[in-house]
């Protein structure tokens, strides 16, 4: 290769090196809330200039048409007012247009563009700017060991391992006192409750009524749904 043309490449990829070291990517990140039950977040990315956040809704059942009812839509840190507002979006269908799914497990994705979170952001919301929010997707998780302590327990869950999820989410709980979303409580309860450790099940009940959660309100519903909270005081 000539000196010359050397040069030139090297200056290229010493200009491309700071997008790429700034850029940082979380697949699959573990979500605390969200309106429909077969809705991921298959990637997040942030750098600079903006935050990415890729979306995908599978046909699990027939669903009805999705539409996002408003291009009004942020982002923020967990509990954090600052809303960081949608620059722009990538397949994402806006009222009036709408997805219809055609085919059992058929996946949709798109993508929503904002402006960036801040530098070390562990966990983020995303929200409709509307009264009444029919679009949400709260509680997605940035942070590594988070993840992997919130994945795992599903995970050892799936597998009928009830005591090794357990211990992960006992273990997320603890990890982070700052998490204002109750699913690792919940899933405490109901595990200690489903094996019949009742004063376990309620001291983990006491934790959970102690702090506050966002969505406090709507994991007791569930729990009064499986008959736990008639077992605890």
């Amino acid at each position: 290769m000539e000196p010359k043309m050397k040069k030139i490449l090297f200056v290229l990829l010493t200009l491309a090196m700071p997008v790429l070291c700034l850029a940082q990517a979380v697949y699959n990140p573990s979500i605390s809330s969200k309106p429909i039950a077969s809705l991921t977040v298959t990637q997040v990315v942030t750098n600079e200039t903006s935050t990415s956040v890729t979306i995908r809704i599978v046909n699990t059942k027939q669903l009805a048409p999705f539409t996002l009812r408003t291009r009004d839509l942020f982002i923020r840190p967990v509990s954090d007012p600052n809303n960081l507002a949608m620059i722009r979006a990538d397949n994402a269908p806006f009222a009036p247009e709408k997805h219809v799914f055609t085919s059992l497990n058929e996946a949709f994705e798109f993508t929503l563009v904002f402006k960036p979170l801040p530098k070390g952001t562990k966990y983020f919301d995303l929200v409709e700017n509307m009264p009444k929010r029919e679009f949400y997707v709260q509680g997605i998780i940035l942070d590594a060991k988070l993840n992997e302590l919130m994945n795992r327990g599903f995970e050892l869950f799936s597998k009928a391992d009830g005591n090794g999820a357990l211990k992960a989410f006992i273990e997320f709980a603890n990890a982070d006192l700052y998490f204002e979303y109750g699913i690792a409580y919940f899933n405490i309860i109901y595990l200690l409750a489903q094996s019949n450790r009742i004063p376990e099940a309620q001291e983990w009940y006491d934790k959970f009524k102690d702090r506050f959660f966002y969505d406090k309100k709507l994991l007791e519903n569930e729990l009064g749904r499986y008959g736990i909270l008639q077992k605890l005081k």
